[in-house]
């Protein structure tokens, strides 16, 4: 036998299998990454739904969106999705980003005001005269008692508005037939 032949057909052999190794390892990670993405898709309208039946907005809102997966992995569906279909997932992804920002923000401001009010304690206990003696004592007391009984705390409604427009824009993918592709290309039933 020709040693050029076997030698054509052993790196034909090789090549073929690394392309097959290859396609493999790509349709591994697209439904891998369906499946985040389903998963992120899902959490995030059982939050939305949690927000509307409570109608509450405030700083004990779940988180929405731990980690943008749809961003991350979206360039592996272009060839399976319309530009409609792009538009959708986008908006939806767009609306949770904001929501997220938005409920950040409402923990800083709210993190914010418990630290300026550990301070004003602070501040009005060194004030006290005598602090030390029975009196100052009680005095000190009363006043924590007093700054805690205060259950204010200042919450903006620039986030909480965000949050409201953000939940009109967003949609529900999962009823969608996109959401239908997606979930099949993630090999999920149901």
């Amino acid at each position: 036998m020709n040693p050029e032949l076997i030698n054509a057909a052993v790196t034909f052999a090789v090549g073929l299998i690394a392309l097959i190794v290859y396609g493999l390892k790509k349709r591994a990670e697209k439904r891998n990454a369906a499946t985040i993405v389903v998963m992120d898709i899902r959490h995030a309208e059982q939050v939305v739904i949690s927000i509307l039946e409570k109608q509450v907005v405030d700083r004990t809102l779940k988180d929405i969106l731990l980690e943008n997966n749809w961003a991350k992995y979206k360039h592996l569906f272009a060839s399976d999705f319309s530009h409609d279909d792009f538009a959708a997932f986008n908006r939806f992804f767009v609306a949770c980003t904001e929501i997220a920002d938005a409920r950040r923000r409402m923990l800083e401001v709210f993190y914010s005001n418990l630290n300026s009010k550990a301070s004003v304690i602070q501040q009005k206990i060194l004030e006290i005269d005598n602090l030390m003696s029975p009196e100052g004592q009680a005095k000190k007391q009363e006043l924590i008692a007093a700054i805690n009984a205060e259950d204010f705390v200042f919450e903006p409604n620039e986030p909480r508005t965000r949050i409201l427009s953000s939940l009109q824009l967003m949609g529900r993918l999962s009823n969608t037939i996109a959401f239908e592709k997606l979930k099949k290309l993630g090999g999920i039933d149901g």
